[in-house]
């Protein structure tokens, strides 16, 4: 889980965990342009965690070498993992689902 001073809540996936969520074949197309080739996706996923859910939650592309979950402190509480984050989050898309744990 990335820590950030203003911490947005985004997902920036894998190729791998791309292909599982949003289905083989799946490319991740640009809605809005942020800078440095970055861009926030059409495609959103949901969030779960042990004490609740986030729906609607955007993706940033494009892919990365590993998935990055960034949230800001309220999301870790209302998630549940505020407490525990080595725990990680499930995070579920159209085509399945993938569990991301912080980084030991």
């Amino acid at each position: 889980m990335l820590h950030k001073p203003h911490r947005p809540r985004y997902v920036r996936l894998s190729a791998e965990h791309c292909r599982a969520l949003l289905g083989e074949g799946a490319v991740l197309e640009p809605w809005m342009v942020i800078s440095g080739g970055r861009f926030v996706a059409k495609q959103r996923l949901a969030m779960i965690g042990p004490k609740g859910r986030i729906d609607g939650v955007a993706i940033v592309g494009p892919t990365a070498s590993e998935t990055e979950v960034s949230l800001a402190d309220h999301d870790e509480e209302r998630l549940g993992i505020a407490e525990a984050p080595s725990r990680g989050v499930i995070l579920v898309g159209p085509a399945g689902e993938a569990k991301v744990a912080a980084a030991e």
